[in-house]
């Protein structure tokens, strides 16, 4: 058996895996259905529709960690994918009522962000707990990231599917399913999720108390300069990343109109970034099953291979007529995809072998604000940028910093581990 695979002989992991599974997947269905309405609505506006989700996520990761942390794991993954099952359906129940609403697209983008806020540090700090042995949590990560990973590839290719069957509406029926299947899913093994010997920190309410938990994180950071900025470094390289897979090739689409075979609009869209799915899986089998010799420099790789993809992307945009068109931006798709586990899965194994318990959500939930804030950031830019430049040329241009980015920091730390 593939190692990464391992961990499902467990039948608790492989409960939540697959609680995780039917969740991640019903997201990335909700992002392709998200971008798509809004794109067809408010054209290239539709980045401040996104940028909503990380101004949602960075005000609670940087005002609710206190409060979180006084929560048991298990009942914060529980109640959050409740209630992301309500924010998924109100577009729906609004759309029977009023037609496609952009506020009620927006408040349920912003409370399904807000709520992986909750979810995601939940579960970062409760894999120690559910698999205890330090040598296997290499090949976990590795089986939870490729969820996420295998959403990417499953939940675009359901849209280009599901786009001959159903409104895109009830694309986010879909995704509410799969919220209440993951809090079944999670509520049935929680005792496997909470350590009996842990202690619910205390913490302090209010701004206080928000403030306190945010310099805790930073203070265990600084106490791990390695891990706090390979961290760091990942949080940024997400608002690039983020615009460039979710925004852009949505708008390219609509201004390149790649078809092939009768795929064409959401079709298309949903084949191209399904392909960086396809990579992100292959990436995620490799990196989840193999020990890098040298592990700092080998994961800045994955962004050198990453940028390169998103650069080509637009390259094929640009230099290929139609049948060619898709298919090579599907297969520079793919190499994009392929880079982003290099980095991930061992920056995650290495963040939960240097914190313990508590620590981990601390300091996974500030770099969620530090990402969100990224992710913000770009998001908002993106808008001006696609009226000045167009969306191929923000593809490009963004590609080419994450290239740099990658090149930079593998040059950096190959120095460091020849000369230790």
């Amino acid at each position: 058996m593939i190692p990464v695979f391992r961990p499902l002989k467990d039948p608790a992991v492989a409960t939540v895996w697959s609680g995780l599974a039917a969740s991640t997947i019903g997201e990335d269905l909700f992002r392709v259905a998200v971008v798509w309405i809004a794109a067809e609505q408010i054209g290239n506006a539709a980045g401040y529709v996104n940028a909503t989700q990380y101004a949602a996520m960075l005000v609670v990761g940087l005002l609710g960690a206190s409060a979180f942390d006084r929560w048991r794991p298990d009942r914060a993954m529980i109640g959050s994918k409740y209630a992301s099952a309500v924010m998924a359906l109100l577009p729906v129940i609004g759309f029977y009522i009023w037609g496609v609403s952009i506020p009620l697209l927006v408040a349920s983008v912003m409370g399904l962000a807000g709520l992986r806020m909750v979810f995601t540090p939940a579960l970062q700090s409760a894999v120690p707990v559910l698999v205890t042995d330090r040598s296997a949590m290499q090949a976990i990560n590795g089986l939870f990231d490729a969820t996420w990973r295998l959403a990417r590839l499953i939940g675009p290719m359901m849209a280009a599917i599901l786009n001959t069957l159903l409104p895109v509406i009830h694309f986010l029926t879909i995704t509410a399913v799969g919220f209440v299947l993951s809090a079944l899913a999670i509520w049935a093994v929680r005792d496997r999720l909470v350590d009996p010997a842990a202690r619910l920190r205390p913490g302090r309410g209010g701004w206080r108390g928000a403030w306190d938990a945010l310099l805790d994180g930073a203070r265990l950071m600084l106490r791990e300069r390695t891990t706090g900025a390979l961290l760091l470094v990942n949080a940024f390289a997400n608002g690039p990343w983020s615009v460039a897979l979710q925004l852009c090739i949505a708008l390219m689409v609509f201004e390149h109109d790649p078809h092939l075979f009768g795929f064409h609009g959401l079709a298309s869209l949903g084949l191209i970034v399904g392909s960086c799915g396809v990579g992100d899986v292959l990436g995620n089998l490799i990196a989840g099953s193999v020990r890098f010799r040298r592990p700092l420099s080998t994961m800045f790789l994955g962004y050198v291979a990453m940028g390169a993809g998103f650069a080509l992307i637009a390259l094929a945009a640009w230099g290929l007529d139609n049948p060619y068109k898709l298919p090579a931006m599907m297969a520079a798709g793919l190499i994009a995809g392929l880079g982003a586990p290099f980095f991930f899965i061992p920056m995650i194994t290495r963040m939960q072998t240097v914190f313990k318990g508590a620590e981990i959500a601390r300091v996974f939930r500030l770099r969620l604000a530090i990402m969100a804030g990224s992710m913000l950031f770009f998001n908002l830019v993106a808008t001006p940028l696609f009226d000045l430049i167009g969306p191929t040329h923000t593809e490009f241009y963004l590609g080419l910093l994450l290239l740099a980015l990658g090149l930079s920091g593998y040059l950096y730390y190959r120095r460091q581990e020849n000369n230790p």
